[in-house]
């Protein structure tokens, strides 16, 4: 699962951001590093302030210190100007061009009270600000709804075949993937990200093919372990799409593969997902 830093810094990724550590000190004297940032959203005129406070820290105090100094938010933009414009033309739009939101978008792990959140919105919303805050119960609605159905390894040469396709129509199916183009967040610890996606998912699609066979890097390593959770849960958590491969070389790669049914991906594509939607929730329809 994600961690609450880590939801902060996805959400954060869709626009140039510039961030500074502000030091508040709690009621019982530690001293707590807070992130606070501007986000530049050039095509829409606007920039906005966003606050990470960990979960150590009392949300409301701080918050109270932004509310009655909302020049702190500005603070990391402080001396920054940065120009947007496509290549070799003319255009340059200014980041100090750009209107300043009043809107303020909150992320702590701390659960807050409904009337503690009122409270806080409707004090910020005196001072001309509009807080967003999203606690720990959000975050833990959008842990459950982000958490991957399945897991997409691959070879990276096979993803203008089939893998890319096949990530993006599974979700447009609204089946959530773990697959690298659509969650890797730049400067996140690569086999940290891989390795809870690959505990974290219900099933495990493995891409057959020659490109994969052949890999003895990462996706030998992401085969490795979740061939080890199938023995650990003692489930079916691999579904095989075989791409251009034959039996014979599926058994040479590894033979307990080949007693697992394969989709072959020949299929027509709406024919393919059709089938992967099945395996994914076969176990979940089990349950019920």
């Amino acid at each position: 699962m994600a961690t609450p830093r880590e939801l902060y810094e996805k959400d954060m990724a869709r626009n140039l951001r510039v961030h500074v550590i502000q030091t508040f000190a709690t009621p019982s004297g530690v001293m707590l590093e807070v992130i606070s940032s501007i986000s530049f959203d050039f095509e829409a005129g606007v920039k906005y302030a966003s606050v990470f406070i960990p979960s150590e820290s009392e949300a409301p105090g701080v918050l109270g210190c932004y509310i009655n100094d909302p020049q702190l938010l500005r603070q990391s933009e402080a001396g920054i100007v940065t120009e947007s414009g496509f290549c070799d033309t003319d255009e340059k739009i200014s980041s100090g061009d750009l209107l300043f939101s009043p809107q303020v978008l909150v992320y702590t792990p701390q659960v807050l009270s409904a009337s503690t959140k009122q409270g806080i919105i409707q004090e910020a919303k005196a001072r001309g600000l509009v807080l967003i805050l999203r606690d720990g119960a959000y975050l833990s609605a959008r842990f459950a709804a982000e958490k991957p159905m399945a897991f997409i390894s691959h070879d990276s040469r096979d993803k203008d075949a089939i893998a890319r396709s096949l990530a993006a129509d599974l979700q447009k199916a609204l089946c959530t993937v773990w697959y690298d183009e659509f969650s890797l967040i730049p400067g996140q610890s690569l086999r940290g990200s891989i390795e809870r996606g690959l505990k974290e998912c219900r099933k495990c699609i493995l891409i057959l093919s020659p490109n994969f066979l052949s890999n003895g890097g990462w996706t030998k390593a992401e085969f490795d372990s979740i061939f080890t959770r199938e023995i650990l849960e003692k489930s079916n958590i691999i579904i095989p799409v075989w791409h251009n491969i034959s039996k014979e070389q599926v058994y040479e790669y590894s033979p307990r593969l080949l007693d697992k049914v394969g989709i072959p991906s020949s299929l027509p594509q709406n024919e393919l997902i059709r089938r992967l939607l099945t395996a994914i929730n076969h176990e979940e329809r089990k349950r019920a």
